[in-house]
Parts: structure tokens; sequence; C-alpha cells
């Protein structure tokens, strides 16, 4: 109840410290002034100008009426025009009761004042919601859409930083995978070329000795073999110099020689040589995918499809493994533990393109990824 009166007391006190109150509290005091001049007899040329125009039963007076009650609708909402209205029908009752020669007609007049200036009141506050409303939405849509360029261009922002960073680290792929070609693996070379001529010479060796050079050797050959498939990894040399077909072939290739999955790629349409940035980005997904293959898929045969239509450059990466139940949505992957197939998927939006997968439980897997050329 205390809350509801100062409410009240807070409404009244901001209305009377608004001009239009007082200009509409001057509006209605002259419209009554003139609603009572012939019993005022005041002022003098208004009392001749109704008499002049015939205006005897006053209903002009109660029409103009309708203004205040409709502009303090406007202004104070319907509290206002109530308030308003109610002024208005104090203020030309009497006459109508005790001076119109009409007072039935007087009444009727002033009723439908009364209520046709509250209807009036009503809508025109409603307009006026309605249209502060539509402001607000308007508003609201400005900044949400100010909200989703900031974001778009955070997402562009982001997505330019990503590609820096993957430029990046291939070249440092690029440059470990030289040095190591370059430096490592010829001294390994080197290395194992002196153990093998120390075993095989005849200088007086003991054979615990030639036997201990010959396992030297071994290790050394080794190793390089294991740097020479690291260098590889790191950036086929094939995939520089002879381009992304090659280096698929020496994927095949690799895996068919290290596991025991069959692997082969097929060509659809005419060969071409693609950008140095799209093949890496085919490149590296197709490695990822037969990285997944080799791990984790049970597959006995893998297949590489290469298709190369007018623009575009699409391989589709099939196996007859065990397969998995996809997500509803392929942004959940990374919440299932696909990494990789995340990081496919991230690396083919980078380069423009789009990653689609197909997988069912004990169905096998096919992954494609296309990008325009």
């Amino acid at each position: 109840m205390a809350a509801t009166r100062y409410s009240v007391i807070n409404w009244l006190t901001s209305v009377l410290r608004r001009p239009g109150f007082w200009f509409i509290l001057a509006i209605l005091a002259l419209i009554t002034l003139a609603h009572y001049e012939e019993a005022l007899a005041y002022p003098a040329l208004l009392s001749q100008l109704t008499n002049n125009l015939n205006l005897d039963r006053h209903a002009f007076e109660r029409i103009l009426c309708l203004a205040p009650i409709v502009w303090a609708g406007f202004l104070f909402g319907w509290r206002g025009a109530l308030i308003t209205s109610l002024a208005a029908l104090a203020a030309m009752l009497p006459r109508a009761i005790f001076i119109s020669p009409h007072p039935l007609d007087a009444l009727f007049e002033t009723s439908a004042v009364f209520v046709i200036g509250n209807v009036l009141a009503i809508s025109f506050a409603s307009l006026r919601k309605e249209r502060e409303y539509r402001t607000q939405m308007e508003v609201a849509r400005r900044e949400q859409q100010k909200i989703a360029e900031e974001l778009s261009a955070m997402q562009q922002n982001l997505r330019y930083y990503l590609q820096q960073a993957t430029r990046a680290q291939e070249e440092e792929r690029k440059r470990i995978s030289h040095e190591l070609h370059d430096d490592t693996i010829q001294a390994l070379v080197v290395l194992s070329r002196q153990l093998d001529s120390l075993a095989s010479g005849e200088k007086g060796l003991s054979e615990e000795n030639r036997l201990r050079l010959e396992e030297l050797w071994q290790q050394t050959d080794n190793i390089l073999r294991g740097v020479r498939r690291l260098s590889q990894d790191l950036r086929p040399a094939a995939l520089d110099r002879l381009g992304l077909l090659p280096a698929l072939e020496w994927l095949a290739s690799n895996m068919t020689e290290h596991s025991a999955i069959e692997a082969e790629v097929k060509v659809i349409g005419e060969e071409r040589r693609l950008s140095e940035e799209t093949a890496i980005a085919l490149f590296r997904i197709t490695q990822e995918a037969l990285r997944n293959v080799w791990r984790h898929s049970g597959a006995t045969k893998a297949e590489m499809t290469v298709e190369f239509d007018k623009d575009k450059a699409r391989i589709t990466i099939t196996d007859n493994g065990k397969g998995f139940r996809l997500p509803e949505k392929i942004g959940d992957l990374a919440k299932n533990g696909k990494l990789g197939l995340t990081g496919m998927q991230e690396r083919a939006q980078l380069a423009g393109g789009t990653l689609t997968v197909q997988s069912q439980p004990d169905k096998g897997t096919s992954i494609t990824v296309e990008l325009t050329v």
C-alpha cells in the first residue's frame, strides 16, 4: 500500500514539473470560460461572436474539450487522460444540468465527450507505446546487427591468424625437413658408409670387433631410415617437386609398406597442378585421414579418390573398417574425442573448402574434402 502511494506521489510530482501539464490546464480553463461566457457575460467579444454564429447550445466547446483530454493521454498516459476527462466533465456538468435549455442533449454530449475522449486518449497512448516499442526494436536490431558485424570481423581476424599460423607451421615443417635431409641424413649416410667400410675391410679386426661394427652399422642404418621417414612426414619432397598426386601415392605406398592395410589412389578427371596452399591442405587432410584409418579403423583396405573438376578439387578417403556413430552436429566431434576429424574440418575451412564425414558402425568411413582451385 505504501509502495503504491509512493508511486502515485512520484507520478504526480513528475506531471506537475512538465510544461505540458500547465499548457493543458490553461486550454481547459479557456474552454471552460468560453463555455460559461453567457452566464459570466465575459468576455463580451466571445459572447457576441457565438450569438452571431447561432452557437447557443455550446456543443462546440464540449467538442473542444476532446483536445486537452487526448493531449493529456498522449503526454501522461491513461492516468492523465482520465484525470483531464474528469476535470472536463466537472467543468461541463453544471452548465448541462442547471443552465442549458436542452439538459438531456447537453448531458448526452458531455457523456459522449468523456467517453470518446478517453477512448481516443487510450488509442493514441497505445499508438505511442507501439511506436516506442518499434523504436526500441529498431535500436535492438541495429545493436544486434552491430554485434553480428563485430563477431564477423572477429571471426575473420581469427581465421586470418589461424591461416598465418598454419602457413608458418608449414614453413617450419619445410625448413626442418630440408635441414634433416641436407644435414642429418647426409651425415648419417656418411657414417653408415664408414662403418660398413670398416666392418667389411681386412685390417686385422677381431671377429668380435667386426660383429660390433656391423651391429653399429645396422643401428645407424635403422636411424637413417627413421630420420628419412620423419623428414618425409614433415614435408614430402614429392609434394614440392612433383605435386599432389605423387605425394598421395607416396602416402599410399608408405601405408601399405608399414601396415596390413592395402591403400591405393584413383584419379577422376584431367590431372593438373594445384597451388601450393591448396595442395598442402589436401595433403594434410588426407594424411590425417589415413593416420586415423591406420590407428583406429581396423580396416584392411583404404582408397583415395582424387577428382578434378573445372574449378574444384575433391578427395574422398574411404575404408572398410569398423566405422563409428556420427554426432548430430559435426561441431560435436571434438566433444566426442574425434580431435583428428575436428582438425581436418578446421583446416578445410581455413582453406575455404568443406569437409564431409559419413560413417556407420561396421560399415566403414568415408571422408570427402572439397576445395576451390
